[in-house]
């Protein structure tokens, strides 16, 4: 029996000797964002899509969360992980189980007998060295981190769907332009021809006339196309028919206000709002904790089972067990280096996450900023053009100025127009990039280890 007892003890000293490597879950940021942050507005909320006051948006927001398939399959991951932190913790807890059976006997020379039994039977592992304690705080730690990535995936899909709808609109008014721009192509070809019989224009400008407005139409036929495009995008990210999603788009128009919202000026706080960087973080603690189960696996295991039969009280047994790790051709250590090998990895995962959330809040930021000093801008040359246009057009109808220089100035207009268009575009999509890197509103919840 001392013998025994010494091989277990000189096993538990040996199980020590696995060697790791400590992972390091740190990146230092900087002290505060380079690029100006928003102070105007209330702070960023997860409701703040509707403050935008677009009914289309808000419909087709709310088919998403019930529709959407990677919000779907991401709700499932939940499941799954909730239902695997269950498993675990049951590891913690003695397992009884119980059975009976009836059997009923006789032949031609014995009487016909019923015989019953019923039995209970019981055992419970000690966690002497915490394998079952830091299995079950792993998957209680992955499964915290599924609910992290669900927040994330519901502001993903918020923002690729309001992103998308930004484009559209956009879209669509850019399509406007271009069918202005067929309109007035069509009464320059009345008017060339006028001055032309007038003598006031050589007769080649109406070939010239009929071929600006062979190439508006095909400009206009190609900015259909990509806005249709975009409808069929809406209907994949919010999982609804594309009648539903068409009939949604039929309705409202133009581009959405964004409401301005604050958000801190340093990087440790905005990534305390960043769902996918609580994933991270307990992805890499629910590391750790495999990797200590993997370690406490090298030690014995101390059992207890029993089993009583309840027709018969006076038949029991009961009694522990231990399982000592004399030989197992190195599968024990080598579990705890994989653990450990990937317990780094989630520690550079971690690290990689917090560097892309504050570059993406960094960018959001310069590309915000930028568009709207570039709106002022935009507005300005349309109203400049506009007018300058107004004037070589004036000229030309009385015959003192040539079409390709109206044409020239209608052009200049015209991209001037669509350039303001995309200017007001970038400054809505760069506010919901904006949104979407600073956590969306998202609340972190305090998780037990």
């Amino acid at each position: 029996m001392r013998s025994l007892i010494g091989l277990g003890a000189a096993l538990v000293l040996s199980a020590c000797s696995a060697t790791t490597i400590q992972p390091v879950a740190k990146q230092p940021v900087s002290v505060r964002f380079a690029a100006g942050v928003p102070q105007a507005g209330d702070a960023i909320d997860v409701g703040w899509w509707s403050q935008l006051d677009d009914a289309e948006l808000n419909e087709l927001l709310r088919l998403a969360n019930q529709s959407s398939p990677s919000l779907r399959t991401a709700a499932a991951s939940v499941m799954r992980a909730r239902a695997a932190a269950g498993q675990s913790a049951a590891d913690l807890f003695p397992d009884l189980t119980g059975g009976a059976d009836s059997s009923v006997a006789g032949g031609q020379n014995s009487a016909r007998r019923t015989t019953n039994a019923a039995s209970l039977d019981a055992s419970w592992e000690l966690d002497l060295f915490g394998r079952a304690r830091q299995s079950a705080a792993a998957s209680r730690l992955s499964a915290a981190a599924e609910d992290a990535a669900f927040s994330g995936a519901f502001i993903s899909l918020s923002s690729e769907v309001a992103d998308t709808y930004v484009q559209y609109r956009a879209c669509r008014l850019v399509e406007a332009i271009y069918r202005q721009a067929i309109a007035s192509q069509a009464e320059t070809i009345k008017a060339t021809g006028e001055l032309a019989a007038a003598g006031f224009s050589p007769s080649s400008d109406r070939s010239l006339a009929n071929a600006n407005a062979a190439s508006a139409a095909i400009s206009l036929e190609t900015q259909r196309a990509d806005c249709r495009v975009l409808a069929q995008t809406l209907a994949v990210s919010v999982g609804a028919p594309q009648g539903r999603i068409d009939s949604i788009l039929a309705t409202g128009g133009g581009l959405p206000s964004p409401k301005a919202f604050r958000i801190t000026s340093a990087p440790v706080e905005a990534l305390r709002q960043r769902p996918d960087v609580a994933e991270a973080e307990l992805d890499f603690a629910s590391a750790m904790a495999t990797m200590g189960a993997a370690k406490a696996d090298l030690y014995p295991s101390l059992s207890l089972s029993g089993s009583v039969t309840v027709s018969d009280p006076t038949s029991w047994s009961f009694g522990p067990a231990i399982s000592l790790p004399i030989f197992d051709g190195g599968e024990r250590r080598a579990s705890v280096r994989v653990a450990n090998a990937e317990a780094i990895t989630a520690a550079e995962a971690y690290r990689t996450t917090v560097l892309t959330a504050v570059s993406e809040v960094e960018g959001a930021l310069t590309r915000l900023n930028a568009a709207r000093a570039s709106g002022a801008s935009a507005r300005t040359a349309v109203a400049g053009y506009r007018e300058y246009f107004g004037a070589v057009d004036e000229i030309w109808q009385a015959g003192g100025e040539t079409l390709l220089n109206r044409e020239e100035a209608r052009r200049t207009l015209q991209s001037a127009q669509i350039t303001e268009v995309q200017q007001r575009e970038a400054e809505v999509r760069q506010w919901i990039a904006l949104y979407k890197a600073a956590g969306g509103g998202w609340k972190r919840a305090g998780v037990a280890g």
